[in-house]
């Protein structure tokens, strides 16, 4: 009651804030009237409401289940004070949507309040906030324990700044790939078969179609097992274009994973392992089961297009193949399953693959090792060095004049149309029935594939009155030794503030990856100051000869791109490769502007992200702050 009275006093105050998120307005507009008498308040979210956010967010009611949270929350918060002027987005901020978020965009705000779910997220707005020097509010919760922190520019530590805390307990490679027994472990395992078939195929194909030769490049780079699985993914999607996608094709890449993953992978695991396999036990050298504790004894699947669980799993996966290939899904399940069967797939005779007992095996042993603490020994995996060529001679000859892009799924959880979850779900279920493992709902497997924390409605309360309070210190103009960070726990009564942490200090120290001492230019630069070039939209060679006038004699020695960053740079001072040289030479004369264009396509950004190896004026190796380099007004 304290905290929302005090806030009537700012009603009509003017602030033109900019939030990420429902939860940040949630109660926060409630008294405060930010955006109104000429300010403006930007309110993004492209969730839409569950019935699970009513029990604790709270400008939702139940009619409004379906609908877009941030459009709801804006109808809410205008019906409190109908005076605040408020935009309202459906779309998240992130580098996608950097046409819409826009260097004028960020440029306009007085500050940023998150109240987000992921670090990723968090991260990338923190690095905007940062390079336009604007507050940022962030906080967060886990259950009844919550945070805030306050970034002030020059003042405080950025978000990006802080050592990150504990990291969950990772579940062994050798228990998610062989050896699961919870459903946790298979959900696990799906959400990486999500990106293993519709995302890292596709990137990798988008990759060989738009520049082969830079493709074939980094191939080589690449260990040979590494090489040989990205040339089988861009192999089987080109193969498919050239029989042309369609239902049956996609269909058939849906089935053969099926078969590949929920029958061959089990039973050559039980080839390798026969249910009567014996070990011996560690402390007592006596023989003992191998499939005994925590290894569950598997049963691999046998075709059934009436099995529910395998329906699911087909249904959804052929869907998201239909979706790569830029194809209409079918919805319907009844017609889908009419077409599937029409389609009378078959199971080829399994037979055992040699490699993967090999790899099996040699997890096995890895796996042992590492929990009797003994040192492990590095396995040199066998290599098929005639596949490899032959697939990259495939690979070279195909025309692609005639290849077109296909759509590469990045993960949403909250997309129920997308067949994200759906596929992950289906994934887990039946990987849960190869090993006995009762199955999961979608709403677990959107959970924990989503990694979304449960909130609780005090907590989300509580912590946003904090974040509320240091807001009045912003509008205030207070010092910096009057904002407050917080960590709490409800559960226990424990509630600790303490003054934010000022910015690190660039310091002279050694830097292992350039294995030489590193030096700060200027002496003591933080995270907040910036290298600022406004000569107009120079060449990239008048920028390398430019730069020693502008930033302390420093000279360039190599020039990228900092967002986003493709590892190909931009200038060299000493191109080795033939490659490198003729990089060089073509980029020099160009405007950086044209270069940025030609990588990424067109933009309305006014100003790009700069970085690369510096040398001081007497040729040590420096570090220096972020280059920003405009170009246009």
């Amino acid at each position: 009651l304290f905290i929302f009275s005090l806030m009537v006093a700012l009603l009509s105050f003017f602030f033109f804030f900019f939030f990420q998120a429902e939860d940040g307005i949630r109660d926060l507009v409630r008294s405060r009237g930010l955006g109104s008498n000429g300010g403006v308040l930007y309110v993004t979210d492209m969730d839409t409401i569950e019935v699970s956010n009513l029990s604790r967010q709270f400008l939702f009611r139940r009619d409004d289940v379906g609908l877009q949270k941030s459009k709801r929350a804006t109808v809410a918060a205008l019906r409190m004070n109908p005076k605040m002027n408020i935009v309202t987005f459906e779309i998240p901020v992130g580098p996608d949507t950097e046409n819409k978020f826009n260097d004028r965009f960020w440029s306009s705000l007085d500050g940023v309040c998150n109240a987000l779910d992921n670090i990723k997220a968090r991260e990338y707005t923190d690095s905007k906030c940062v390079f336009y020097e604007k507050p940022l509010l962030e906080s967060g919760t886990l259950g009844t324990k919550a945070n805030s922190e306050m970034v002030v520019p020059h003042k405080t530590k950025s978000y990006a700044e802080h050592e990150a805390g504990g990291e969950e307990e990772a579940i062994p490679m050798c228990t998610l790939r062989n050896f699961p027994h919870l459903i946790e472990h298979c959900i696990e395992w799906a959400r990486a078969q999500f990106t293993d078939v519709f995302e890292t195929p596709a990137a990798s194909y988008n990759k060989f179609i738009k520049n082969p030769k830079e493709f074939f490049v980094d191939i080589k780079k690449q260990k040979e097992g590494e090489a040989l699985d990205v040339l089988e993914n861009v192999t089987k999607i080109v193969k498919t274009i050239e029989k042309g996608p369609s239902f049956e094709t996609c269909s058939n890449l849906a089935f053969s994973l099926f078969i590949t993953q929920f029958r061959d992978r089990i039973l050559n695991l039980i080839y390798a392992f026969p249910e009567d396999s014996m070990k011996e036990d560690k402390d007592t050298g006596a023989k003992v089961p191998f499939w005994c504790g925590a290894k569950r004894f598997p049963k691999a699947a046998e075709y059934d297009i009436n099995d529910p669980f395998q329906f699911e799993f087909l249904y959804n996966c052929t869907n998201l193949y239909l979706t790569m290939f830029k194809l209409p899904v079918v919805r319907n399940r009844e017609e889908f399953k009419k077409q599937i069967a029409s389609l009378n797939l078959t199971a080829p005779k399994w037979e055992p693959d040699r490699k993967f007992l090999q790899k099996v095996q040699n997890e096995v042993k890895d796996q042992e090792a590492k929990s009797e603490g003994r040192e492990t020994t590095p396995v040199v995996e066998e290599t098929d060095e005639e596949k490899l060529t032959s697939l990259t001679k495939f690979l070279q000859e195909f025309d692609i004049s005639r290849a077109l892009p296909v759509d590469k799924a990045d993960f949403e959880k909250d997309d129920d149309s997308n067949f994200h979850i759906d596929f992950i779900t289906g994934c887990s279920n039946m990987r849960a029935l190869n090993y006995t493992i009762p199955t999961a709902t979608r709403h677990k497997c959107k959970m924990i594939a989503g990694k979304i924390i449960p909130a609780v409605a005090t907590t989300t309360a509580m912590i946003t009155g904090v974040v509320e309070m240091e807001l009045y210190k912003f509008v205030l103009q207070l010092p910096v030794s009057k904002f407050c960070n917080s960590n709490i726990n409800l559960a226990v009564s424990d509630f600790k503030l303490f003054e934010p942490i000022g910015p690190k200090k660039a310091k002279e120290s050694f830097d292992p990856l350039e294995n030489e001492v590193v030096v700060p230019v200027p002496d003591g630069w933080t995270i907040w100051d910036k290298i600022v070039i406004d000569k107009g939209d120079l060449t990239v060679g008048e920028f390398v000869e430019m730069f020693p006038q502008i930033h302390h004699g420093c000279t360039i020695s190599s020039l990228f791109f900092k967002q986003p960053v493709d590892g190909t740079p931009i200038w060299l001072d000493f191109p080795i490769t033939t490659q490198q040289k003729e990089l060089v030479a073509t980029n020099t004369s160009k405007k950086i502007s044209q270069v940025y264009t030609e990588r990424w396509g067109e933009s309305d950004k006014a100003q790009i992200q700069l970085y690369g190896s510096i040398q001081t004026s007497d040729g040590k190796t420096a570090s220096v702050p972020p280059i920003q380099f405009v170009f246009r007004k």
